[in-house]
C-alpha cells in the first residue's frame, strides 16, 4: 500500500481500471489527475507505460508482473440465496458462497441478501443480520415467480411454489439487473450474483427530457446524466446548447440537427460498443411526440441497453408562464395533449373537433404553421370568444406569449410570424379565477377547520 502511495503522490504514471460506475466512480472520473489514463480493459495496463494500476472492480484482475497494484472493491452484488429446511451446518455457508464465487472470478462485493419470505426464520439469515451485519430481503413467491430466469426448477416449484428463488432474488434485488453467476448449488443452498445494470460499467442509452428550454428546468437526475455522460447527442433544433455545457471534460457533444436516423442510431451504437454512457436529449419529455419510437425499436432490435428519464413538458411551462391553473373544479377537469393534422395524419377519432367536444383544456403542439386548420376545427365546437395563448419558445430568453380569443387565434400566429416551437391553448381555464373562492370553501372546508383545531 505504501509503495502504491508513494508512486501515486510522485505522479508516476497510473492506470485506472473502472469496472463499475457509481457516484465515486464519477467522481475520479472528473477530478483525476494528469498523470491518471483511464483503461477499458486489464489487456491495457501495460508495464512500459504505467506504474501504477489501480483498479475499481468486483471482478478479480491481475496485474501484470511489474506493476505495482491497488484494487478497490465495490460492493454493487446483490445475492439471492436459497437453503435447505433448517441446515445444520449453516455457519459454513457464508464463506462457501463466497469461496464458490471466487471461483466464478467475483471478489466478494454483495451488499445485499435476498431469498424467500418462508425462510424468515432460518438460523442462516439470523446470522447474516446479527452477526455479519448484512442487509437482508425476504420476497413472497408471488414475487420471485413472475421474473425470468435461466435455470428454473420444477422441484423448487413444487415446495415453494415458485420456479426460481435464488437467480430470481438476486434479480428482483438488484432492481432487475444483470445475473453475474447463475445458480450455484452447495450441499444445502443455492446462490446467484446481480449487479443492478446502473452499476455496471457497460454501454448504455439513457433518454433524458430536456425540459422546455430553461437549463435550470431539467430535472436533477437529468443533469447528473448529462454530466456523466461520454456521448450527448441532442436535437439541436430545439434543445437549447446550454442544455449541454455541464458535459465533463472528453465527452463528445453532437447536434442531431443534421443527421437522419440512422446516423444518429449508428452514432449511439459506436459508443456503446466502446461500453460508454450516452445520453439521447429531446426536448420536453420525451414520451410527448418525442420520436423515441423508432430509436427505442432500433435499441431492442440490437440488445442494447436504455432507459428513460422524464423531463418537464412544454404544456407545464404553458400553464406555469400563464399563471394559469389548468384544471378547474366544476368547470374542467381534462387536459387534452394533441397536435393538428399536418404531414403525419391523425386517427380519425383524434380529429380536432372531435377532442374540442369535451371543452377541455387543450394543448396543441407542433401545429402553428398550419394555425388556419387548426382555428377552423376548433371554432366547430369551442365559442369564438373561448381565451387562447400562443406560446413561443417558453421558458428560453426569447419566449413570447400572445394572450386573445379563439376567433383571432390564426391571425395571432401570422401577424407574429410564430414557427413551429410554439404551444396553442385552448380553454376558459386560462387566466381563469373566478369562483376559486366560493369552490375552495364548499369542498376544502376541513384544511381551515384542521388548522383551527
Amino acid at each position: 500500500m505504501n509503495d502504491c502511495i508513494f508512486a501515486f503522490v510522485n505522479r508516476q504514471p497510473t492506470a485506472l481500471l473502472l469496472e463499475v460506475r457509481d457516484e465515486g466512480t464519477n467522481y475520479l472520473e472528473t477530478t483525476k489527475p494528469k498523470h491518471v489514463t483511464i483503461i477499458n480493459d486489464i489487456s491495457e495496463a501495460d508495464p512500459k507505460k504505467y506504474k501504477l494500476l489501480i483498479i475499481v472492480s468486483p471482478f478479480i484482475r491481475n496485474a501484470p508482473e511489474g506493476m505495482l497494484e491497488l484494487h478497490f472493491v465495490p460492493m454493487v452484488g446483490t445475492i439471492g440465496f436459497g437453503l435447505a429446511h433448517h441446515p445444520e451446518d449453516y455457519m459454513h455457508i457464508y464463506d462457501e458462497i463466497d469461496e464458490a464465487f471466487a471461483n466464478q472470478g467475483i471478489l466478494p462485493c454483495a451488499h445485499k441478501y435476498c431469498t424467500i419470505d418462508v425462510k424468515e426464520d432460518e438460523e442462516f439469515c439470523a446470522m447474516l443480520k446479527e452477526e455479519y451485519k448484512e442487509e437482508v430481503v425476504f420476497f413472497t413467491s408471488e414475487e420471485l415467480a413472475v421474473v425470468e430466469v435461466p435455470n428454473p426448477s420444477d422441484t423448487v416449484m413444487k415446495h415453494v411454489g415458485t420456479p426460481s428463488v435464488c437467480e430470481a432474488a438476486s434479480i428482483l434485488g438488484s432492481n432487475h439487473g444483470k445475473l453475474i453467476v447463475p445458480k450455484i448449488k452447495g450441499k444445502n443452498w443455492t446462490a446467484a450474483l446481480a449487479i443492478d445494470r446502473e452499476c455496471l460499467r457497460e454501454g448504455h442509452i439513457e433518454i433524458v427530457g430536456a425540459g422546455p428550454g430553461d437549463p435550470d428546468l431539467v430535472s436533477v437526475r437529468g443533469r447528473k446524466m448529462l454530466e456523466r455522460a461520454d456521448l450527448i447527442l441532442y436535437a439541436g433544433s430545439l434543445v437549447p446548447k446550454a442544455l449541454t455545457e455541464c458535459h465533463k471534460p472528453g465527452a463528445v457533444v453532437r447536434s442531431s440537427a443534421d443527421m437522419n436516423l440512422e446516423e444518429q442510431c449508428a452514432l449511439m451504437k459506436e459508443h456503446y460498443d466502446k461500453r460508454h454512457f450516452i445520453v439521447r436529449l429531446h426536448t420536453g419529455d420525451p414520451c410527448i411526440f418525442g420520436a423515441i419510437q423508432e430509436q427505442m425499436a432500433f435499441f431492442d432490435k440490437h440488445n442494447m441497453s436504455y432507459h428513460i428519464t422524464p423531463g418537464i413538458s412544454s404544456f407545464l411551462a404553458a400553464a406555469a408562464e400563464l399563471r394559469s391553473q389548468f384544471t378547474i373544479p366544476e368547470r374542467t377537469q381534462t387536459i387534452i395533449l394533441t397536435r393538428g393534422e399536418g404531414r403525419t395524419p391523425m386517427p380519425e377519432k383524434e380529429q380536432l373537433h372531435l377532442l374540442a367536444k369535451s371543452q377541455s383544456t387543450m394543448c396543441i403542439f407542433l401545429s402553428a404553421a398550419i394555425v388556419d386548420d387548426v382555428q377552423r376545427e376548433l371554432l366547430q365546437e369551442y365559442p369564438e370568444d373561448t381565451p387562447v395563448a400562443a406560446c413561443y419558445h417558453l421558458t428560453w430568453p426569447d419566449q413570447k406569449i400572445y394572450r386573445g380569443v379563439l376567433k383571432d387565434l390564426a391571425k395571432i400566429v401570422h401577424d407574429n410570424n410564430l414557427t413551429l416551437t410554439t404551444m396553442l391553448v385552448v380553454g376558459e381555464a386560462i387566466d381563469n379565477r373566478q369562483g376559486l373562492s366560493e369552490l375552495y370553501s364548499k369542498y376544502f372546508t376541513h384544511l381551515f377547520r384542521q388548522g383551527e383545531a
